[in-house]
């Protein structure tokens, strides 16, 4: 009797396929009302950016509805911890059920979809279990509810990796704060209520390398705050990315996240959850950029037969799913490895330069195969190609990541 075989990638964490069934269903009915109107924008730069290179208010609205009818379905908050009143669900099950989401409704730009999990940087995640009680209070539900959207703004012009190059500092007025300094390459935060901000408090510490960092919430709407200029990249006349200046700007000590000078233990919480995303979301797109190179090779005839039986074309596919295989595998290890409790520096290092170099060649080779269809709009491979190519600086970049595994390595704390 022949034993049938489930060929293919399929979530396999405890409750994963559930999960993407019940939230792509939600998607395919709700959200999809929502973004209806709104679907000429989407795929037309001018009207999706404003003549000041913001967000178009209408996508902006949209989103915001999007995040707030997922949170009253029950998902948005579903990997949020439960001491915040989330699901508290596992970096394993994240990882599967944002990858699946990825390679479902492929590019970001032109899908409300992705505004249905709470992203580490905008809202509601682990990094606001160092609030106060009193900032949980007044903020925290407003985020669970999707009404609020936020920025994680850390990168200064002469400290992007290197974060000791840092020059913001934040001075103790009483029961106060004051913030002097720039901050650059601040996601979303043209669009955003509040800032996730980091500042030196003491010099000396920070000056040796042993901390003197601390890590503040900042609404946006604080005197003294100016959002300086938007940085539009690969051309765009638009952007989600921009430098910020702070002038004196008072914020109360209950806006402190942690402790005074436990700065960079705030902000590894944060970059870390954002890391665990950016895999999900590369080898998720990868994935969707594959499987239209494949479904195009198959009909596509040049010299007489289909691409699809070039070997050169058939040797680009392999590749794909060499390079899709082993970064998946490298990814679920560290999410499994960070349910255990295990930061896994290492092995982390490791998987985000392997994953944004590998999904980056995946996705070239896809468009390849595509040909001149593969530059065309209408195939919506361009958002996802920006962003393969951003992530190969964003986060960390491979360079980077480079340096930490051989440190580690040198320093014998791991055995290779």
């Amino acid at each position: 009797m022949a034993v049938a075989i489930d060929h293919g990638i399929e979530p396999a964490a405890p409750g994963a396929k559930e999960v993407c069934d019940a939230l792509f269903a939600f998607i395919d009915r709700e959200v999809a009302k929502i973004q209806q109107p709104i679907e000429a924008a989407l795929h037309n730069p001018r009207l999706y950016w404003r003549e000041d290179g913001r967000l178009a208010d209408e996508v902006v609205q949209a989103r915001r509805a999007a995040r707030m009818a997922s949170a009253e379905a029950g998902f948005y908050t579903m990997f949020c911890p439960t001491e915040l009143g989330g699901a508290g669900l596992s970096a394993e099950l994240y990882f599967e059920v944002f990858e699946a989401l990825c390679h479902r409704y492929g590019s970001p730009q032109t899908q409300l979809a992705f505004q249905v999990l709470a992203h580490a940087s905008t809202g509601p995640t682990a990094l606001w279990t160092y609030a106060s009680d009193a900032l949980k209070a007044d903020l925290v539900p407003k985020l669970m509810r999707g009404e609020v959207q936020g920025s994680f703004a850390m990168s200064e012009p002469d400290a992007g990796s290197d974060a000791w190059m840092m020059t913001t500092t934040a001075v103790r007025d009483g029961d106060h704060w004051v913030l002097n300094g720039t901050k650059q390459w601040a996601s979303w935060a043209p669009t955003a209520d509040f800032l996730i901000t980091f500042a030196i408090t003491d010099r000396a510490l920070f000056a040796a390398r042993k901390g003197g960092l601390t890590g503040f919430y900042v609404p946006t709407d604080v005197p003294g705050y100016d959002l300086y200029s938007i940085v539009k990249v690969f051309d765009e006349i638009g952007g989600e990315e921009a430098i910020l200046t702070f002038n004196d700007v008072r914020i109360p000590d209950e806006y402190r996240l942690g402790e005074v000078g436990e700065g960079f233990r705030v902000a590894m919480e944060g970059s870390g959850l954002l890391k665990m995303t950016k895999l999900a979301r590369l080898i998720g797109l990868g994935r969707w950029a594959n499987d239209k190179a494949a479904d195009y090779a198959k009909v596509r005839k040049t010299f007489g037969k289909t691409l699809s039986e070039h070997q050169s074309i058939q040797n680009m596919l392999a590749d794909n799913c060499i390079d899709i295989y082993t970064a998946r595998l490298a990814s679920l290890d560290v999410a499994r490895k960070h349910d255990a409790g295990d930061q896994a520096r290492f092995e982390s290092a490791m998987s985000h330069a392997l994953v944004a170099e590998a999904m980056y060649r995946v996705y070239d080779r896809s468009m390849q195969i595509l040909g001149g269809i593969g530059l065309s709009n209408e195939a919506a491979m361009i958002h996802g190609w920006h962003l393969t190519r951003v992530s190969r600086i964003s986060e960390g970049p491979p360079e980077v990541q480079r340096r930490t595994i051989a440190k580690y390595l040198l320093s014998g704390a791991y055995k290779f």
